[in-house]
Parts: structure tokens; sequence; C-alpha cells
């Protein structure tokens, strides 16, 4: 038994975070190390096998082999505590890089913030944000500095945290180890999750506890009184198995919403085509084709008037003067045979009847002319007015 324990919260952006931070915890649980490069070398050829054992598979997406080829690392927080004799006495030891924290609460103190053990990377003011320190599972492109402390091991309680956790207990204080005394296994837990998220008090972010309370019996060997505790690693299969029933019933919500979302438009498009097929051909026809007959039909009008007007009015007009030259000649013949009678009755000389013939003869010609001119001149302004 190593008397060791740790906590460790993986950078979400980063390469294959949580095979990291699990192979942080396991490796310094389990083992006794001489130095801490020889710890994180060896943490580091570990998950560098297992990843490339994921990448090399079939099944491996393509972005996971080009973000593997360009050496991407994973990225974690990590706090690690163990307790050790040293001559007669028992003390602790911790190291802390990043956001996550351990607190250390006496039992029976007075003042919380004078009394309690704070640990972690992070510099006074504290501020929670998105950049963590953190160790690299290549290289040493570690970010920030270990912190370590050493006390004797006393009556009182070790908390470890990850960053959502930690604010929350910094900002709670008093009213933190309360809350967290009243817990007795992992559905408690979860309860008090939900309540904090709802009343905006704990952040919606990955949430990690490890309590060790230490009671003196002044015996000189640990002795461990293990609670009823959840193991974490089947505590992520739960969750990954929720989260994979929750992502189906998103993909068959969306499935459905699609499926109606397009019968929608195939009901629309089909009562359209119905409404058009139902709809009387002649009634479309007229209402399409109304304004363009009705061009038409005063267009050909238009043109019968221009084109067989003229010629109409002209046979018109010529008619009209045959007959008046038909009548003269009539009135001409009578006006003869009368003058004929006349002469007769009355014996009257040839030359008195050449007189009258050659006076009727001019007036018959120059009466014909203007006639005809009078029955060309209207007929010319009829067109013209027409035009």
């Amino acid at each position: 038994m190593e008397n060791k324990f740790a906590i460790s919260d993986g950078v979400s952006k980063s390469f294959f975070p949580k095979i990291w931070a699990d192979v942080l915890v396991n490796e310094w649980v389990n083992k006794k190390w001489n130095s801490d490069n020889e710890f994180i070398n060896h943490c580091q050829k570990i998950w560098l096998t297992q990843v490339t054992e994921i990448v090399k598979r079939p099944d491996a997406k393509w972005f996971t082999k080009n973000a593997f080829n360009r050496k991407e690392s994973g990225l974690a927080t990590f706090v690690g505590l163990r307790f050790f004799k040293k001559k007669n006495d028992w003390y602790w030891k911790a190291d802390a890089l990043g956001d996550s924290f351990l607190f250390f609460v006496p039992n029976k103190f007075k003042d919380f913030s004078k009394e309690c053990i704070v640990l972690s990377s992070k510099q006074e003011p504290i501020v929670f944000d998105n950049f963590p320190d953190y160790l690299s599972s290549l290289g040493n492109n570690h970010k920030g500095e270990k912190q370590f402390k050493e006390k004797p091991l006393t009556s009182g309680t070790f908390y470890l945290m990850t960053d959502a956790l930690a604010e929350w207990f910094i900002n709670e204080k008093n009213i933190a180890i309360s809350k967290i005394e009243v817990w007795q296994n992992q559905k408690d837990f979860e309860r008090f999750v939900d309540e904090e998220r709802h009343n905006e008090k704990l952040g919606n972010d990955d949430s990690a506890i490890l309590t060790i309370k230490v009671e003196e019996d002044m015996k000189d060997q640990l002795k461990y009184v293990l609670e009823e505790v959840s193991d974490i690693n089947e505590l992520i299969k739960v969750q990954q198995k929720e989260i994979d029933v929750s992502e189906k019933i998103k993909e068959q919500e969306l499935i459905i919403q699609k499926e109606n979302s397009d019968s929608e438009i195939s009901a629309q498009e089909i009562k359209q085509e119905e409404f058009v097929q139902n709809e009387p051909i002649e009634e479309v026809e007229t209402e399409i084709e109304k304004p363009k007959k009705g061009m038409l039909e005063i267009g050909l009008e238009k043109g019968k008037e221009l084109l067989f007007g003229k010629k109409e009015k002209e046979q018109s007009d010529e008619q009209k003067v045959n007959d008046e030259i038909l009548e003269n000649q009539q009135k001409e013949k009578e006006h003869s045979t009368q003058y004929e009678e006349n002469n007769t009755k009355t014996g009257k000389s040839k030359d008195s009847e050449k007189n009258e013939s050659q006076k009727v003869e001019p007036k018959s010609k120059e009466e014909t002319k203007q006639i005809a001119e009078t029955s060309n001149k209207p007929s010319q302004k009829k067109i013209t007015d027409k035009f």
C-alpha cells in the first residue's frame, strides 16, 4: 500500500486528454517513483502506446490521424497526495499543477480563511479561466510550475477537486463543507451538482472530488475504512451510454422532423397539383388568354377597317356616281324625247334643234364632270378622316 491519492482533469481541446488523465492518476497511485521526471516520462510512453493503437485502427477518423501525425499532445491538470512516515511521525506531501485544487480543513477549525490549506499552481488572486497550467503527454511542453506542500499528518479532511468544484468551494467556504458532509452516496452527489448548477453557483463542467478524512487513533500504522464509493470508470461507462442514447434519440428526432417536413412539402405540392388539375381548362384559358384575345380581336377589327374600309367606301362612291350618271342620262333622254315632240308640234327648224342639242351636250358633260369631282372629294375626305 503506497498511501497515495490523485485527481486529474483533461484539457478538453487537447488530443486524447481522457487517456492522459487516466494514465497520470493510475500510474501515480499504483507505483513508487524516484523522481517527478521518471513518473512523467513513464506516463508519456503509456499514453503514446495507447493512442497509437487507436490511430492505427481501420475505423480511425482522418482528422485523428492528422492530429497524430502533427504530434499533438494530451493535456491535463494534476494533484497528487501521499502519506509517508518519517522517523516516528506521519507526514503528508502533495503537488499540484493547473486549476485542480487540494484543500485541507483541520478538525474544529475556527477561521476557514486562515486555517484551511490551499494548494494549486494558480496565483493570488485566483481566477478560473480556460487556460490552466497542465502536464503534456509529449516532450517537455508543460505549462506552469508544480507547487508542493509538506506537513505533519493531523486530524482533518483532504479535499481534492477539479476546477468547477474548486471554484465553488472557495466561494462557499463553510457552507461548502456543511453541504459535503451530508453526502452519503453517489446519488446525493449527483443531486447536489444538479441543484448547484440550477442555482448558478456551480459551473457546468466536469466535477470530480476525492474526500479523505483523517482521524488520530494513536496507533503506529495507517488503517483505512472504505466508504461505499462509486467506481469512476463504471460511472464513465454509464454516462457514455446515456450520451450515446441521447445522441441516437436526437438523430431519430431530426430524421422524423425531416421526414415530416418533406411530407408537408409533398402534401402541399400534391394539393396545388390537384387544384390546377381540377380547375376547368376553359376558365384557366379564359383568365390567361382573355386579355390577349381581346387585344387580338380589336387589332383584327382595326386591320379590317384599315385594309378593307377604303376599298368598300370607294366601291360605294363609284356606285353612287354611276347611279347619278345613269339618272342624268335618263333625264337627258327624257328631255330629248320631249324636245323632239315639241319640235314636231311647233314646227321648229333643224337649226334651232341643233342649237338646242349643242346647248344640252356641253351642259351634260359639264354636269358629269362636276358630279364626278363632287363624288371623289367626299370619298377622299372620309379616308383621310379614318386614318
